[in-house]
Parts: C-alpha cells; sequence; structure tokens
C-alpha cells in the first residue's frame, strides 16, 4: 500500500490542528474560571489564623487531621467541579493536559502565599503542613497522580519540612537551590524575623495580592533575588539610621541565603 501524497497529510494534519485549537478554545472559558477560582481560594491562607503555639504534634503528617477551612473549601470546590463539569467532558486526553497545568501552577501558588506567610507559631506549622498534607488529597481528582507533578510536587514535599527545621539547618537543607527556590525560602525567612524587618512587599508598599502578581510577571529567581535584597538594605538603613548596631538574628542567615543564591557582596 502507497502512502498517501504529501499533499493529502499536510492538509490532514492542517486540519486537525483547526480541530484542536477549536477544542481548546471551548475549553478555555471554563479552564480559566477554574483556575481563577483556585487562586481565590488558596488567597484565603492570609485569613487563617497561624499563630497559636500549640496544636497536636501528629496533625502535619495526617490527612485525616482537620485542616483549615479554605483548604476544605478548595476541596468541596473541586469535586463540585469535577462531578458537574470536567465529567461531561469526553476529549480526556486534552483535558487532562490542560488540568495537569492547573494543578501545578495550584502547588506553586499554595507555597507561594505559604511562604509568605508571618507570624507562625508552632501550632501554626502543624495547621499549615496538615494543609500541604491535605491539599495533595484536594486536587486529586484534577490529575491522574499528584506524585507525578515533577518540580512541582517536589516543591511542596520540599517545602513542608522547612517549617520545622532551624533557620541554620535550612542553609544547609539539600534541596535549598534545588527542589527549593532560594526566593521562596528567603520568604519564610521573613516569617521568623521582627516586624522590624518587612517582607518585601510592605517595603515597596504594595499589597499581598499585587506581590502576588509581580511574582506571576517576573519568573526570572533574579529578579525576585534582587527585590529581597533591595529589602534587606532597606532593614539595614532603618537599622542604621536607629543608631542601633545589632541585627534581628535570622538576617545574616537571610543574608547567606542570598549569597549563595546571587554571590553577591553583602548588603
Amino acid at each position: 500500500m502507497r502512502s498517501p501524497p504529501a499533499v493529502a497529510v499536510d492538509a490532514i494534519s492542517i486540519g486537525l490542528q483547526g480541530i484542536l485549537a477549536l477544542i481548546n478554545a471551548a475549553l478555555d472559558p471554563l479552564l480559566e474560571a477554574i483556575t481563577l477560582a483556585l487562586e481565590d481560594h488558596i488567597f484565603k491562607m492570609h485569613s487563617e489564623d497561624f499563630t497559636s503555639s500549640t496544636l497536636s504534634r501528629d496533625i502535619g503528617d495526617n490527612p485525616d487531621a482537620p485542616c483549615s477551612g479554605y483548604i476544605q473549601d478548595m476541596q468541596d470546590f473541586i469535586i463540585h467541579v469535577q462531578k458537574s463539569y470536567i465529567a461531561l467532558y469526553e476529549c480526556r486526553e486534552i483535558l487532562s493536559q490542560r488540568l495537569e497545568v492547573i494543578v501545578c501552577r495550584t502547588i506553586e501558588l499554595f507555597v507561594r502565599h505559604a511562604s509568605l506567610l508571618r507570624a507562625i507559631g508552632e501550632g501554626g506549622k502543624l495547621k499549615l503542613a496538615a494543609d500541604m498534607a491535605q491539599i495533595e488529597f484536594a486536587i486529586g481528582p484534577l490529575c491522574h497522580k499528584v506524585s507525578d507533578l515533577g518540580t512541582s510536587y517536589k516543591l511542596l514535599r520540599s517545602f513542608r519540612p522547612l517549617l520545622f527545621q532551624t533557620s541554620e539547618d535550612i542553609v544547609s537543607n539539600p534541596a535549598l537551590g534545588e527542589s527549593l527556590p532560594h526566593s521562596v525560602v528567603l520568604h519564610h525567612l521573613f516569617s521568623r524575623a521582627p516586624n522590624e524587618l518587612k517582607s518585601p512587599h510592605e517595603v515597596a508598599g504594595w499589597s499581598l495580592g499585587f506581590y502576588s502578581q509581580w511574582l506571576d510577571e517576573h519568573t526570572s529567581e533574579e529578579e525576585k533575588l534582587a527585590l529581597i535584597r533591595g529589602t534587606l538594605e532597606a532593614y539595614v538603613q532603618s537599622v542604621r539610621s536607629r543608631g542601633e548596631k545589632e541585627f534581628a538574628a535570622v538576617y545574616p542567615i537571610m543574608l547567606r541565603t542570598l549569597q549563595a543564591a546571587s554571590g553577591s557582596p553583602s548588603p
């Protein structure tokens, strides 16, 4: 049997590409709505109280432990979306590929906002760890297997133990600079600092929402580190302007982390 003429193959290929484009265009409104809704659920993390100093120690590793309200709401939303919308589509392969992108984005955004939390107590760390365990189950209906999500899954898994490490241990964490970007770790270290050492968005006069948008638009790790460096420089200037000579205990550790990432001289 002879191969079909090249012109026929090209015509069929163009037609299939057009069909694929139409399918994706039809899916766009639904998937965009799902993405925005998941982002809204994650942002509600900042309305939770993570300042508690007490909580059962085993809660962080127990997927059945009580989780924060925003996680439960997210889980309910995902179940609703899966049953009421996603299950109706027959283009499984295309839909699965698109949903995987959304799930990866959701995980990365979750870790971002978790790293931006401040004033986390010991009980709050356990509560946040429980949320991290639960989100793996919450997003399950949107993908084949959460553990197959590559760098996004590794990021989530690497961030959780970070909560319980000392600041000194964080600097030598083997995941630092690998599955854990330096910028994410530095954001978390701000949570261990006194109020005088403000977070980057506070120094810039931005809201958390605007800062998250800025991080979306500036994907380069170098740009993120440059902003954090400027934040630390502003802190040093404020300390010196008050005539003080001592810095927050976490500052040298943050500086070492920044230097390890950029190789720049200290502020």
